[in-house]
C-alpha cells in the first residue's frame, strides 16, 4: 500500500473549472508504411476499414490468448495512423505490435516530436474558440486546424485532446497558463468517470477485452474476421463465457490508496473471496479514493468490497 501524497486537487467532472494539463504521462505512436492499414487490421480488435477520417475510435491490441496488450485510442495522422497509450506500456506494446512485421511495409515508433495536452472544464469549448476556428465535436470527433490535431471526447463531460508539434507557438501560451495548470491525475479521474479502461504495465496481458467493457465502447468488432486473439474473444462472447466487467469504486477511507493489481476482495458470510484486481487509483479533492478494478460480474451493487488485507479500506460501487 501506498500512504497518499497529497498535491493538486483532482476534481469530479462536473465540479471541473478550466483546465490545462499535460499529457506527460502519454505516449504518441506512429503507425506508417504502404501495408500500415492492412497490417493492423490484422491485428486489432476493430475494422479498419470503418475507421474515417474525421474520427478515433477506441479498440485493443492483445495476444493470441486474446488477453489485452494495451487499449488504444486510434486515427488517421500524418497520411498513416497513429494512437495513444499510457508511457510504461509502449515499450512492450510497439515490441509486440511489431512482432509479425517482417515482411510487412510498416514503422512503428514513437512520435516524440509532439506533446499531448488535454483541455477540460467549464467553458472549455469558448476558450478554445479563442485560438481556433474549428472545433470537434460528437460527429466530428477529429479536426486538424494550425498543424494541430484536436479529438474530442464526450465522457465523462465534453474534453479535448491537443496533439501539438514541438515547436508549435500555442505549447507556449497554454504553458503560460499557470492558474490552470493541473496534474495529469485529473485526465486519469475523467477516464475513471468515462469507464475507459486504463492499462498499465502490471496488467498488460492479464485480461480480455471483454472483461474491460470494450464492446460496450464499439471497441471490438465481432464481424470483421480474424486479427490476433480473435478466436478466443469471439467464443467467449457467443457462449457468454466472460465472468469479468470494469467498475468503478469509492472508498471514503484517505489513510491509503491500493497499488495496481492489488487484490478486492468480497466480504460474505464473515468471509472474504478475492474477485478482480485494481486497475488505478486516484485520490480526490475530498479526500476520497476512486478505484478502476477489474471484478466479477455478478455483484450485487450493495456488495461489501475491500482491498486485500486493509480491513479499514471500505469501497462502495458507484452505479
Amino acid at each position: 500500500m501506498t500512504k497518499i501524497k497529497f498535491e493538486k486537487l483532482v476534481y469530479p467532472s462536473k465540479r471541473l473549472s478550466f483546465n490545462v494539463i499535460e499529457l506527460e504521462d502519454w505516449s504518441l505512436i506512429g503507425i506508417f508504411g504502404d501495408d500500415s492499414k492492412v497490417y493492423l487490421q490484422s491485428q486489432l480488435t476493430i475494422n479498419m476499414n470503418l475507421l474515417k477520417l474525421n474520427k478515433h475510435i477506441i479498440c485493443a491490441h492483445c495476444n493470441v490468448n486474446g488477453k489485452v496488450w494495451s487499449v488504444l485510442r486510434l486515427f488517421h495522422f500524418n497520411n498513416g495512423y497513429a494512437y495513444i497509450i499510457k508511457n510504461d506500456v509502449a515499450e512492450i506494446q510497439i515490441s509486440e505490435l511489431k512482432k509479425y512485421s517482417i515482411f510487412s511495409k510498416i514503422v512503428i515508433s514513437r512520435e516524440n516530436n509532439f506533446s499531448l495536452f488535454g483541455i477540460v472544464g467549464f467553458k472549455s469549448r469558448e476558450i478554445l474558440t479563442e485560438l481556433f476556428i474549428n472545433l470537434p465535436d460528437k460527429n466530428n470527433t477529429l479536426i486538424i486546424e494550425k498543424n494541430i490535431t484536436i479529438l474530442y471526447i464526450d465522457m465523462p463531460e465534453e474534453r479535448f485532446l491537443l496533439i501539438i508539434p514541438k515547436d508549435h507557438k500555442i505549447i507556449h501560451f497554454l504553458k503560460r497558463k499557470n492558474d490552470f495548470l493541473t496534474t495529469s491525475k485529473q485526465w486519469l479521474s475523467l477516464d475513471i468517470e468515462a469507464n475507459f479502461p486504463i492499462i498499465s504495465k502490471k496488467m498488460m496481458n492479464k485480461f480480455i477485452p471483454l472483461s474491460m467493457n470494450l464492446d460496450k465502447l464499439n471497441g471490438i468488432d465481432f464481424k470483421k474476421g480474424c486479427y490476433c486473439g480473435q478466436e478466443v474473444i469471439a467464443k467467449i462472447k457467443f457462449r457468454s463465457m466472460n465472468k469479468y466487467s470494469l467498475y468503478w469504486l469509492i472508498s471514503e477511507s484517505n489513510l491509503n490508496i491500493p497499488e495496481i493489481g492489488s487484490l478486492i476482495e468480497l466480504s460474505k458470510n464473515e468471509s472474504c473471496y478475492a474477485i478482480g484486481n485494481v486497475l488505478e487509483s486516484i485520490v480526490m479533492y475530498d479526500g476520497s479514493v476512486w478505484i478502476q478494478a477489474i471484478l466479477r460480474n455478478n455483484l450485487d451493487i450493495n456488495s461489501i468490497l475491500r482491498v486485500y488485507d486493509d480491513k479499514n479500506s471500505l469501497l462502495y460501487i458507484n452505479n
